[in-house]
């Protein structure tokens, strides 16, 4: 019986259309059932807003709980349940011994694109985090392909990118949201595969060995260990919004804030604004403002910085008077279907968090393939989002 199932899930088809059915299943629902737990956090933010307002004095410290810890830290708490939803299902295919079956399966596969069948779990696991997903390449015999997969696991959207994706699909794309969720994560895969082959044509020219590996039996998961994983899960969330999240989060609404932006009737840009206004060019052809362009930057050192960067600064935008993060960036005339769609791919593409470049670092021993992760998704994340921003303005 355990001989016919695994059959079926290594099978060239089958098993390739059961995998993208349980990767769909894992998003519909880490986005459905997680919907709920997220608006009661966002209520809780907006109740707790409400309250200073009306029991604060005008003041810089208010502005600073109100629109800094507030909105800048509850706008990447408000996620909290979709992550540990995430790494639910991630833990239920490890304890299954599942992702050894996806793993032979994507083989078939990825030999057309001279990447080896063992590179496929790494990958896997970045999508929980890429620094884990690159130490998981010790397993991988041949350094050739060792490499191969470090670079391109960096394409593979971790958890930390995911509200950015809630956030804009929520607002834009509500009511294809899963698909659209599902096309970001299986595009990043197939780019990280493309460019993994461009790497291999470079750099390595050894031809891919075939993959072989024992499967272990399939086992039942246990619910306990998963919710272990659950809770591990949100302790390292809630560790990181309560420190380097926070402490960005404090940086960043004071680089807002200052220099006052009005005394009187003169009005004066922030530090902030001053050097979105710096990289906005640069920016500009993927329909990115300034705002988008400095959330885009604070993003370099961790991807959550992105949504509590955005939370800080709609929220300190006195024209728009919606507190929810999600309908002031509705009521943003600035932001459209198509410069959204853009905002996605590059944030889903760009420069590994530093973690991610300094695990890659180590583990390769060379600054070499640091350096070259780092450019080579910063100019792929352009060029696409390029693309498709112009696209997206002829179909939308």
């Amino acid at each position: 019986m355990r001989s016919r199932i695994d059959r079926i899930l290594t099978h060239r088809l089958w098993g390739l259309l059961i995998f993208i059915g349980i990767i769909w299943l894992m998003f519909f629902c880490t986005f459905s059932l997680g919907a709920y737990p997220q608006n009661w956090i966002e209520a809780l933010m907006g109740w707790l807003s409400s309250l200073l307002e009306a029991n604060m004095a005008e003041s810089w410290i208010k502005d600073f709980l109100q629109q800094g810890i507030i909105d800048g830290v509850g706008a990447v708490l408000a996620f909290l349940p979709n992550i540990i939803i995430l790494f639910f299902f991630m833990s239920i295919l490890q304890e299954s011994n599942y992702l050894s079956r996806a793993a032979t399966v994507m083989d078939k596969y990825m030999h057309f694109i001279g990447l080896h069948g063992s590179s496929f779990i790494p990958m896997l696991m970045g999508f929980g985090c890429n620094v884990p997903a690159i130490m998981a390449t010790r397993t991988i015999e041949r350094r050739s392909d060792r490499i191969l997969t470090m670079l391109a696991i960096p394409y593979i959207p971790c958890s930390a990118r995911m509200p950015v994706f809630l956030v804009f699909s929520g607002i834009f794309f509500r009511e294809h949201q899963v698909l659209v969720m599902l096309l970001l994560y299986g595009g990043s895969i197939l780019i990280g595969i493309l460019v993994a082959l461009l790497y291999k044509f470079v750099f390595f020219r050894a031809k891919s060995e075939d993959y072989t590996i024992e499967l272990p039996e399939l086992a039942t998961p246990s619910f306990i260990r998963s919710l272990k994983v659950m809770w591990e899960a949100a302790s390292e969330y809630l560790n990181k919004i309560g420190t380097v999240v926070l402490l960005a989060v404090v940086i960043i609404w004071a680089l807002d804030y200052f220099p006052l932006k009005k005394e009187g009737d003169l009005y004066r840009e922030s530090y902030l604004e001053q050097f979105g206004h710096a990289v906005e060019p640069v920016m500009e052809p993927l329909g990115f403002d300034w705002k988008m362009s400095v959330a885009l930057v604070t993003g370099i050192s961790a991807k959550e910085f992105i949504v509590s960067t955005l939370g800080v600064l709609y929220q300190g935008d006195e024209n728009i008077p919606e507190n929810d993060l999600a309908e002031r960036l509705a009521q943003d005339p600035h932001f459209t279907r198509a410069n959204t769609l853009s905002f996605m791919i590059f944030s889903l593409l760009y420069l590994p968090c530093i973690a991610t470049a300094a695990t890659i670092k180590k583990e390769s021993n060379s600054w070499k393939w640091a350096t070259v992760s780092i450019i080579s998704t910063l100019g792929v994340a352009w060029i696409i989002s390029f693309i498709v921003f112009r696209i997206a303005l002829i179909i939308f």
